[in-house]
């Protein structure tokens, strides 16, 4: 050590910043390594702690935007700070970042409960993988759940009741708010040149002429928003941006009926009056492939406008109580004080394998993280210079290393082998100026060119020639200035 500190003090100033920096370089790595925390991360589309892979193999034929159940502990994932007690954190995507809608629900529950996932596409006998990214770190990727009608075959397969209330009986100063998400046109039957209507109820209090509604229909291709008060219909086209959120509303202040778009007044008509339609009230009755992210009944909106039913489907509101394939039912909780029993029904068959993975790190802790399992990576014994084994996937900082070998357009052993040249580069200079002896740098110069062969990067003929080359120039080195 003195001879060492000796050898420093004669070395140049950056030798010391250099080792400095490899210090702090080393104290940060081991500060990560074995970490289970969530350290800084980074994904498109935001900052995430982990990823969960899920493989969905469907049996049966090819469909379209159809919900897949997958059973999740709420609670479980909280603990893991990978949600929060709203279900935010997390975001469903696909292999390029597109979002995947999910519909999670019984988050304080410590028993499994589904979250049903909307696939844009399934294909018979195919698998398709999602990721789920969990444990946002600065917490924005905040959702709204929203409740998902997926009903392709009876045409009720999927429904919300909201048990009947004589408070419900509204005749005037009426107000049906809603957001809506539409998936695509081809979720409608409305055949070109039939001027057939294809009726999807968000609120449905409708019936005969009496009552109110308000919800989304198909007539020659064309989709419509429509309120329905009484015996008159008020509609406009729908927008046709599908997977975007938009807000429809209506009001009843009679005689006047208007209908509004994002805030904009879409349509208006009258109606003198309106008879009470004394009946339930359902969300969801024909309604394809469509998400309603809330539902808000008011009443007085004229004087003191009083919210009477208020659904926004967060998932701690939303509790599965059946869930027997292909029926599924559970309750939502009215968050306007009032204390309406809500509940919904399911029928959806699930053709699907499922196959989800363990939860991996993302970002700089995938780095740095201590493996969860072994792998043995010592190469096998090699009948020739240019074999070499499969690559250590538990080496520190591999997923960045990969990435970049993969992306590069270069071999993946040139990538890998002038990565460890220059490490070796810049340890064994470093070694140089601290020692003065070429032949002990020349030596972990080589070190450091086998760790790479070790952990199967590139073949041996790489550091032996590496190797031949340093010690063929140091030679002549000595050979030009000493001779023999």
């Amino acid at each position: 050590m003195k001879l060492l500190g000796l050898q420093l003090r004669q070395s140049p100033n950056f030798l010391s910043y250099g080792i400095l920096v490899l210090f702090a370089v080393s104290s940060v790595f081991f500060a990560f390594y074995k970490n289970t925390t969530c350290a800084t991360a980074s994904v498109n589309p935001t900052d995430f702690c982990a990823r969960i892979s899920i493989g969905i193999t469907n049996s049966s034929s090819d469909v379209s935007y159809a919900p897949v159940r997958i059973p999740f502990i709420s609670q479980g994932m909280q603990d893991l700070n990978y949600i929060d007690n709203f279900g935010s954190q997390a975001v469903g995507s696909d292999s390029t970042y597109n979002d995947i809608s999910y519909m999670n629900q019984q988050l304080n529950s410590t028993d499994s409960a589904g979250w049903w996932f909307t696939l844009p596409s399934l294909i018979e006998e195919t698998e398709t993988l999602i990721d789920l990214y969990v444990g946002s770190l600065d917490q924005d990727s905040w959702r709204d759940n929203g409740f998902y009608f997926y009903n392709v075959s009876s045409g009720t397969d999927d429904l919300v009741t909201v048990t009947n209330n004589a408070t419900f009986n509204i005749t005037n100063n009426l107000a049906l708010d809603t957001d809506v998400v539409l998936t695509q046109l081809a979720a409608w039957d409305c055949p070109l040149g039939v001027p057939s209507i294809d009726t999807g109820f968000l609120i449905d209090r409708w019936d005969t002429n009496n009552g109110y509604a308000i919800g989304v229909e198909c007539e020659e291709q064309t989709l419509y928003n429509f309120v329905q008060i009484g015996s008159t219909k008020v509609r406009s086209a729908a927008p046709t941006s599908y997977g975007t959120r938009y807000n429809l509303k209506a009001t009843y202040i009679a005689p006047d009926i208007v209908l509004s778009v994002n805030d904009v007044i879409a349509n208006t008509g009258t109606v003198g009056s309106m008879a009470s339609h004394n009946a339930e009230i359902t969300m969801g009755n024909n309604l394809n492939k469509t998400w309603l992210l809330n539902a808000q009944i008011s009443k007085n909106i004229i004087t003191t406008n009083d919210i009477e039913l208020n659904l926004i489907f967060n998932a701690n509101d939303m509790e599965e109580t059946t869930a027997a394939t292909p029926s599924y039912s559970g309750t939502i909780n009215d968050v306007s004080g009032n204390s309406h029993t809500v509940q919904y029904a399911m029928n959806r068959s699930q053709p699907y394998a499922l196959t989800i993975a363990s939860a991996v790190g993302v970002g700089f802790q995938d780095f740095v993280i201590n493996p969860p399992i072994n792998q043995n990576i010592l190469p096998a014994l090699n009948t020739d210079l240019i074999t070499y084994g499969e690559e250590n996937t538990n080496f520190p900082f591999y997923p960045m290393i990969s990435s970049a070998a993969q992306n590069s357009g270069m071999p993946r052993q040139m990538m890998f082998g002038g990565l460890f040249t220059v490490l070796a580069m810049i340890i064994s200079s470093l070694l140089l100026l601290a020692t003065r002896t070429i032949p002990l740098a020349i030596l972990t110069y080589g070190v450091v060119m086998y760790l790479g062969y070790l952990n199967n990067f590139y073949a041996i003929w790489y550091v032996l020639a590496t190797i031949f080359i340093l010690i063929a120039a140091y030679g002549s080195s000595k050979y030009l200035s000493e001779g023999f």
